[in-house]
């Protein structure tokens, strides 16, 4: 028995001494897997814009992912200029993260081959992409901040659906209004493929540098939750209060009547208020 115990005990005195002398870049890692936070923040996103390639297609409603790619790559200095996966890619850092900025030249409606590229290339997951594009249903210059959703007739998303998460629509995606037309007779191809008037390209300019800051606010906090939560509720309609209804009068009204000594009654109203007990005769 005393043997047997002896040998359990060097087992263990065994064990701990391998434990103790292992490498520390091994001890390291193990300690950055348990705490997932410190592992996240150096997480890679990539966030790409939807658009049209060609000089032709700048500044069109269908090209506001491309415009607000560019307004991040000016603003953190990161060149988007790489022909790599089917788009034009920048790689950089944004505080703590690592991002692949990209913008598809697959035309539209197959922008989805490019996002698949770039998420087998870069080994990005689909929790850590990040698709900007125009929208039709949210009004001008406004921004809608998503986690997951249908492609709602965009036919980039709906690319995107079909060839790069494998019909799953659980990504984040950023929409900038653009409206619907407003003469309902406009094709909604040629709406979508013209320019803005002046008025309208000023509201959008406001619109790119909000998303930009929305976008450099994800990859700032590695928090998608929160920067989504911040985003919307710039554009959450405001609660109308209703009207307050009228205080209704707490006076008592008291009647009075007496002989008025010629066979006839006078009567009189008297009103006298709850809070002070005043009194305020009301003549016949």
């Amino acid at each position: 028995m005393k043997r047997a115990i002896l040998g359990a005990l060097r087992g263990i005195a065994s064990g701990a001494k391998k434990i103790v002398t292992l490498p520390v870049s091994v001890i390291n890692s193990a300690r950055n897997r348990s705490m997932g936070a410190k592992s996240d923040a150096k997480s890679t996103w990539a966030v790409i814009g939807l658009g049209n390639p060609g000089n032709k297609f700048d500044g069109t409603r269908h090209n506001v992912g491309f415009d607000v790619i560019d307004a991040i790559a000016t603003n953190e200095g990161i060149a988007v200029t790489s022909a790599k996966c089917r788009a034009l890619v920048g790689v950089g850092k944004v505080g703590q993260c690592t991002v692949v900025l990209a913008k598809p030249q697959t035309y539209m409606n197959l922008s989805g081959k490019s996002v698949r590229d770039i998420m087998r290339t870069f080994k990005i997951p689909r929790d850590r992409i990040l698709i900007i594009y125009d929208d039709l249903d949210t009004p001008l210059a406004e921004l809608r901040m998503k986690m997951s959703g249908s492609h709602g007739g965009h036919n980039g998303v709906r690319s995107i659906i079909d060839d790069a998460t494998k019909g799953t629509k659980d990504f984040a995606r950023m929409k900038v209004g653009i409206g619907r037309p407003q003469d309902s007779t406009t094709p909604v191809y040629e709406y979508v493929l013209s320019k803005f008037n002046e008025q309208d390209a000023a509201k959008m300019r406001e619109a790119v540098n909000e998303a930009k800051k929305s976008v450099t606010d994800v990859l700032l906090g590695n928090n998608l939750s929160d920067a989504m939560t911040r985003c919307n509720s710039k554009y959450a309609p405001k609660k109308v209060k209703a009207p307050k209804k009228p205080k209704m009068s707490k006076d008592s009204v008291i009647v009075n009547a007496k002989d008025d000594g010629n066979g006839g009654v006078k009567v009189t109203l008297e009103v006298r208020a709850q809070h002070n007990n005043a009194k305020k005769s009301i003549p016949e």
